[in-house]
């Protein structure tokens, strides 16, 4: 089965290690994370020359930049290949992104972890399952296999 495993860059420890174990299971594994599995360079937030500020840029020109261009294009082309998306919280509004966006192309789809306190999104139930923690990823996909 292939899946995507979409969170936050600061769950990329995770990230890594989640996507070893599927591999193991012989799953194959987008890791947004893992420049070896990519195509093009995603760098992560810490590294963007700056943050953005809409009192000095103009969002539209400040994300015009062929590297993030490209790494979107990667994400959602993975995403439209995947059978399974998981969504790891608690993470940012990019990572719900994609896995909203895999949902809207049918893709199923869990999610594992919280959100931070106060934090919460009913869109979450369109998941086809909600699991307490990243450790419940691996058997419940051998009890629900993902056709």
């Amino acid at each position: 089965m292939k899946i995507y495993i979409s969170t936050s860059w600061k769950n990329r420890a995770l990230v890594r290690a989640l996507a070893k174990d599927l591999r193991l299971c012989g799953h194959e594994v987008f890791d947004f994370t893992d420049s070896d599995n990519r195509k093009v360079y995603a760098p992560p937030p810490e590294m963007f020359p700056e943050q953005f500020d809409p009192s000095v840029h103009v969002y539209k020109e400040y994300l015009d930049r062929k590297q993030w261009r490209d790494a979107v294009n990667e994400n959602r082309q993975a995403i439209a290949s995947a059978d399974l998306i998981i969504l790891i919280l608690p993470c940012g509004i990019d990572a719900t992104a994609d896995w909203a966006a895999g949902v809207g192309m049918g893709k199923r789809s869990i999610i594992a972890g919280h959100p931070n306190k106060g934090e919460s999104s009913e869109v979450h139930l369109w998941a086809d399952e909600i699991l307490d923690s990243v450790d419940d990823i691996i058997p419940w996909l051998k009890s629900h296999p993902v056709s």
